[in-house]
This record gives structure tokens, C-alpha cells and sequence, in this order.
């Protein structure tokens, strides 16, 4: 799967701290607003993506439960959202993080799976149905290996050049950051920023997708060699979740 950094020009609302979640997505040529749990609540809209209580990460402890599904949830975690939104098949799918700190370090990694009907009925917490389509982590021959630290330079946006032909029907992209800056240290705090956004895909894709990984169940909470590792010791790096799933296959 070829993945581009795109720039995005326009302003787009910071938070208070390092911390983020993706505010935007923009689906072939459709801006959608996603949730955003600063805003949102008191207008008590309807949004695409999984409602979640902040913009702070599922940490050690949490990761290993159904919070690395969606991220945390207000007193219920996972909670289906009610809408969806189109994007042809094999469009381009940009990201639009809030400001993303380079303080960071860490893979980005985009999941995908069938909703097998409404997405607003789907779970997502059980089985093995995120199949992941997209990743970067460290590649020593950027002037910034780690894919997060890029981020700053590209209005904290991250860009899929999808050429996935899904079949037309309901789905759930679930896309990731898992910050690695405090793995090793004050009890191997490991960050993951996940988000899902439910889409309705439209065309004449054909791609059904393989069997892929269960979240919670794929992150191991004594994986060493993706998570809780000392990031400033990296020369070769592989993100958790298995490899990428393509037309052609796996990755």
C-alpha cells in the first residue's frame, strides 16, 4: 500500500495539550467533521465516529480491553455512532489530526473492517475483523523516521492513497497513533490515540476483505518488540497488528 504526507492548507482547531484525535476526515472529496468531544456533547450531534471522552490516550492497562477498540468512552466504550459517510471506492483518504506535538515518536497504523450490515449495529470488539490497510513506522532513510514526528510538517495530517476496491456496502476505517515517547520510562506508558469513522463506500469495488486481527486481543501487553520498547535504541521497527493487507494480498 503506497502512502503519501499531503499538506492541507486551512486552519484547524489546536487542543490545550500534546495530546490529539483525528478532527476531519477528507474522504476522495468529501470534508467531513468527526467527533470532537470538546464541542460536540453539549450540541448533542450526530457524527460519524465512535464518541470518545477527550483527546488523551488508551494507556497500559486499557489496551489489552475493549478501549483500544475505539478509544475510551464516556462511562460505555465502543458506542456505535449513527451516521455514515460516502466515499467512492479507491479514493485517497486524508486524516486531520488536531496539532500533533513531534514529541511523539511512534507508527501510525489504518485498519479496516466490514460492518456486516449497519454500522450502528456493528461491535467491533470481537472477533478478528480489522484488517489493517495502511502503516508507516520508522524508516532510517527519512530526515524524521518515525511517521508521527512528520506530522508537524504536514498540518498534522496523514494521507492513505487507498487503490482498495472495496465492495459497495458498509465499513469501519479505524485509524491509529501509538506514541512510544514514554515506553521504557514511569511504568512502560505506552499511548495509542485510536478512532473509528464509519463509512458508507460506494462504486463497483469487488475487494472483500481476509480474515484480519481482534481488537482488543492483538496488542500484547508484553510485546517488547512493537510497544513497550525504548524507542531511542530503533534501527529496525515493525507496528504492532500484523502486516498490510492490499488488492494483490498481504503486504
Amino acid at each position: 500500500m503506497k502512502l503519501t504526507f499531503t499538506t492541507i492548507v486551512g486552519g484547524l482547531a489546536a487542543t490545550t495539550t500534546a495530546h490529539g484525535f483525528v478532527q476531519q476526515l477528507m474522504l476522495g472529496e468529501n470534508l467531513v467533521d468527526t467527533w470532537n468531544p470538546y464541542k460536540d456533547p453539549s450540541k448533542k450531534v450526530n457524527k460519524i465516529t465512535r464518541k470518545f471522552k477527550d483527546n488523551g490516550p488508551v494507556t497500559d492497562g486499557l489496551f489489552t480491553t475493549d478501549a483500544i477498540t475505539c478509544n475510551i468512552g464516556s462511562g460505555k466504550n465502543n458506542v456505535p455512532a449513527t451516521e455514515t459517510a460516502s466515499v467512492p471506492a479507491g479514493s485517497n483518504v486524508k486524516f486531520m489530526w488536531t496539532e500533533w506535538k513531534s514529541d511523539h515518536p511512534g507508527p501510525i497504523m489504518t485498519y479496516l473492517a466490514d460492518c456486516g450490515g449497519k454500522c450502528s449495529e456493528f461491535d467491533g470488539s470481537k472477533g478478528n475483523v480489522w484488517v489493517k490497510i495502511d502503516q508507516s513506522g520508522y524508516d532510517p532513510k527519512e530526515t524524521i523516521p518515525w511517521a508521527s514526528k512528520r506530522l508537524p510538517a504536514n498540518n498534522s495530517t496523514y494521507t492513505i492513497k487507498s487503490r482498495l476496491m472495496a465492495k459497495a456496502d458498509f465499513w469501519s476505517f479505524r485509524h491509529e497513533i501509538l506514541g512510544l515517547q514514554r515506553t521504557n520510562k514511569d511504568g512502560n506508558l505506552a499511548q495509542f490515540y485510536p478512532g473509528c469513522h464509519q463509512i458508507t463506500v460506494t462504486g463497483t469495488g469487488t475487494t472483500k476483505l481476509p480474515e484480519g486481527i481482534a481488537l482488543p486481543g492483538a496488542y500484547k501487553a508484553d510485546d517488547t518488540k512493537s510497544i513497550l520498547l525504548d524507542y531511542r535504541k530503533v534501527t529496525e521497527y515493525t507496528p504492532p497488528g500484523g502486516p498490510v493487507w492490499t488488492d494483490a494480498g498481504w503486504a
